[in-house]
């Protein structure tokens, strides 16, 4: 491998402007020693530090394929689309390229299918029709080229494969197939851009009809870093969703229908199937997550029992036609490991196992997870096992200046880690701030007081404000209280975060509310952001059911659940809706934290600590008097 240095000192010629920002280029020494070593590190760097150049250099200049994980569909188009061919000119011969997971690509066999069909509605069939003309020009197949993936809603299922449901190589659109064209391009290049929740997948081996990824690679860098535990569980475990019946019973009506609808008895079967299916997304929507288990076991049992009848009864007449079609021949398959996994996730998990059962509810339906209580069991032995380099980094891994919480939760060892602070001047740049006399953060008048005390602050501040909220029920309450304000008012759930954010851009003087979604990996560099209010200290709820296995896990072994778990967490989490606010060395905030007990409770000045925020204002006056000077 070449010197980082000697890249870095002809990164003026591809970067205009260009300056090493201070503990760039040592983090980027760093990384490729690890990378040259077999090692695995661990390194934070601050907001401000250029972390992206800190790897993609070392990446760019190792021997063998090295894959880059990122957080977020967003942060992988940025590094793919803009970072990298900035580098290129430096590395004509490095081939990269870009891949997402397979809800990202067009599948031409299934939108075939549903153009076949006619089953939908005008405006989703002339959608269709639309999305078949732009295939046609399209290079790579990626629909988030021609849909906004949070809107697209009931067509995505439509034009897309699912492991369940891809034919594989057995597909008569194989060679014209998105993904797998993708997948190869993957396979050949220097460096995969892909992001955690593909990289996940693939760890798991939870996709069938894919080569795997990590046995090719020499390096894994792992950008975004905090993020890994939280979404290794969704993979390390086992869960069932009522969107996978609903594709089931589409796919299997489309098939009938494409045959001739000749077959009264199995369409009979799909119809009972479907009655059950819908009574049972009823039935769990309707009761309290944090009470599924006891559900389960009592009053769940009977509907559970009709529901395990119905898909078995389904399951044996896709088995009778199976070989009418491929298609029909893959959803009896498909019906069975529906049928094996239902027993599985619907017996309750035992509350002192390594796995707790959870209900996840939204408005398109649910998904129960059987997820594993430590991650570290589970992560820890696959990296060891590996032959890759790993890389972790994050502008938010370390708590009051160490890496154990984050390795003990995660497995990765901190054996070799450092972090290198932001370079921003946080003492000239932010103040915070705590309106006087808020009720507790339990009270029900908490949001309306807060809102009512920075309502002075918002009509003062030139800029743009963000608030954060812990809640959708804060949210909510502070957007009604808000519904008047004289400026540009965006709420989290009235458009797709993507539209939201071009919004705020846009519209000067705006006011964006956003929950847990908006703390992270959303970038409003340059917005003119000098407003950031997060309503309070986002602690893990209580009722969690994987909280409540991790805390009864660590008491057991003499642990404090709420010092080793929820302070830690909260801290992390705060950091990172923090780093909204100050996102280049020219911006200026305030920010405003409405949870009275950062400076009233014995854990306050533990918080306080781990934010970059040095001065705090003494009153309402100071704070407007800031906004004014900003």
């Amino acid at each position: 491998m070449r010197p980082v240095t000697e890249v870095f000192d002809r990164l003026s010629e591809v970067w205009q402007g260009y300056e090493v920002r201070p503990g760039q280029l040592e983090l980027a020494e760093n990384i490729a020693s690890v990378i040259q070593a077999g090692a695995t590190g661990l390194f934070e760097a601050g907001t401000g530090t250029g972390k992206t150049l800190s790897y993609l250099i070392p990446a760019l200049l190792a021997d063998g394929q090295v894959i880059v994980s990122t957080g977020t569909r967003y942060l992988q188009d940025q590094l793919f689309l803009k970072d990298i061919p900035m580098l290129s000119g430096l590395f004509p011969d490095r081939r990269v390229a870009l891949l997402k997971g397979r809800a990202n690509y067009l599948c031409p066999y299934r939108l075939g299918r549903s153009l076949k069909t006619r089953q939908q509605s005008d405006v989703t069939e002339a959608r269709l029709i639309e999305l078949r003309q732009w295939s046609l020009q399209s290079r790579t197949g990626d629909l988030n080229e021609f849909l906004d993936m949070e809107q697209a809603g009931p067509l995505v299922p439509l034009v897309t494969s699912t492991r369940d449901n891809c034919l594989g190589s057995r597909c008569p659109d194989f060679y014209q197939c998105p993904l797998y064209r993708a997948r190869q391009k993957a396979l050949e290049a220097d460096l995969i851009v892909v992001n955690h929740h593909l990289l996940f997948a693939d760890l798991a081996q939870t996709d069938d009809h894919v080569r795997k990824l990590l046995p090719h690679a020499a390096a894994v860098i792992v950008d975004e870093a905090h993020q890994i535990t939280e979404t290794a569980r969704q993979f390390f475990g086992q869960r069932l969703s009522s969107g996978q019946f609903i594709d089931l019973v589409r796919d299997v009506r489309t098939e009938l229908f494409l045959l001739g609808n000749d077959d009264p008895v199995t369409l009979t079967l799909v119809d009972e199937f479907e009655k059950m299916m819908n009574l049972l997304r009823r039935e769990v929507l309707s009761i309290n997550a944090a009470r599924f288990t006891t559900w389960l076991q009592a009053e769940g049992r009977q509907v559970l029992h009709d529901m395990d009848d119905a898909l078995a009864d389904l399951s044996a007449g896709l088995r009778v036609i199976a070989d009418r079609s491929e298609g029909l021949r893959l959803s009896a398959e498909r019906a069975q490991r529906l049928l094996d996994h239902f027993a599985l996730i619907t017996e309750a998990a035992p509350e002192d196992g390594d796995f707790v059962q959870w209900l996840d509810q939204r408005e398109s339906g649910y998904t129960v997870h059987l997820s594993p209580v430590r991650i570290a069991d589970e992560l820890s032995p696959l990296l060891a096992d590996s032959a890759a380099s790993w890389v972790f980094t994050s502008a938010t891994l370390s708590v009051a200046g160490s890496f154990s919480h984050f390795s003990t939760e995660s497995g990765v060892s901190d054996e070799i880690s450092a972090i290198f602070p932001s370079p921003f001047d946080y003492e000239a740049s932010v103040k915070g701030y705590l309106p006087a006399e808020l009720p507790e953060p339990a009270d029900e008048r908490h949001t309306r007081c807060l809102v009512e005390s920075v309502l002075p602050l918002i009509h003062g501040n030139g800029g743009r404000t963000f608030f954060l909220f812990t809640s959708h029920r804060a949210l909510q309450e502070a957007a009604s209280i808000l519904s008047g304000i004289d400026r540009p008012l965006l709420v989290q759930g009235h458009q797709s975060k993507q539209a939201l954010m071009a919004s705020f851009r846009q519209l000067e003087q705006s006011v964006l509310l956003g929950t847990q979604s908006f703390w992270e990996g959303v970038d409003v560099r340059g917005a003119g952001l000098q407003l950031l209010i997060i309503d309070k200290l986002p602690f893990p709820s209580p009722g969690d059911p994987v909280f409540e296995g991790q805390s009864r896990r660590l008491r057991d072994e003499g642990g404090n659940p709420f010092r080793d778990l929820a302070l830690p967490r909260t801290a992390m989490s705060l950091k990172q809706g923090f780093g909204r606010l100050i996102r280049e060395a020219s911006d200026a905030g305030l920010f405003v934290l409405g949870d009275p007990r950062v400076f009233k409770r014995n854990y306050g000045g533990y918080i306080r600590s781990n934010l970059p925020v040095v001065h705090w204002c003494n009153s309402a006056i100071e704070a407007r008097e800031w906004l004014r000077e900003l």
